[in-house]
């Protein structure tokens, strides 16, 4: 064997292994993406379906403090969507959300103390947007514009982790009293 085939020899092996380790690599953060986003038994407030009244789905997401978590519940959801969404700060950037908002979403129920960030996002792409003074009156309202096979979303989109546990109860609770 001479110097030059060992060399080739060598020089596949060295791409076979950086192939392999790469493949490697991204099998393990897509895995790890993966598990960030699954949906584990038992986790309240993360897509967590509260009940199904005449053939409507209501979903419970308060877990999402982001514009990230509630994009992948949006892409999750097969039907039409009828969101509802709370902003109190009004610092948040929902653009993000736009292209999926324009596909699945038909109606938006907004509350909170700084809602006009989220109106003047969404304006031109959600055919309706209903303002409300409050929980109850979304889900009562929420539950009026519902069509069969709809899902009404609880997803906040922002927030603090520490409001979570509240605004899940409290959408829940109003969805039972339906």
């Amino acid at each position: 064997m001479n110097m030059e085939l060992l060399a080739k020899q060598g020089a596949k092996k060295v791409y076979t292994n950086l192939a392999g380790r790469t493949y490697d690599e991204i099998l393990f953060k897509r895995k790890d993406l993966y598990n960030m986003f699954a949906l584990k038994k038992d986790e309240k407030n993360k897509r967590e379906l509260v009940a199904t009244i005449k053939d409507v789905n209501y979903v419970n997401d308060a877990f999402s403090t982001n514009n990230n978590i509630t994009w992948f519940t949006m892409e999750q959801i097969p039907s039409t969507i009828i969101w509802i969404a709370n902003d109190d700060f009004g610092t948040n950037d929902y653009t993000s959300l736009m292209s999926v908002c324009e596909e699945k979403v038909s109606v938006l129920i907004v509350f909170g103390e700084n809602t006009s960030k989220l109106k003047s996002t969404f304006q031109d792409i959600i055919p309706t947007i209903l303002p409300v003074n409050n929980m109850t009156d979304a889900v009562l309202l929420a539950s009026a514009v519902a069509q069969e096979k709809d899902v009404v979303l609880y997803s906040p989109a922002n927030g603090m982790s520490e409001d979570i546990e509240k605004r899940g109860l409290d959408f829940c609770s109003k969805v039972n009293n339906l």
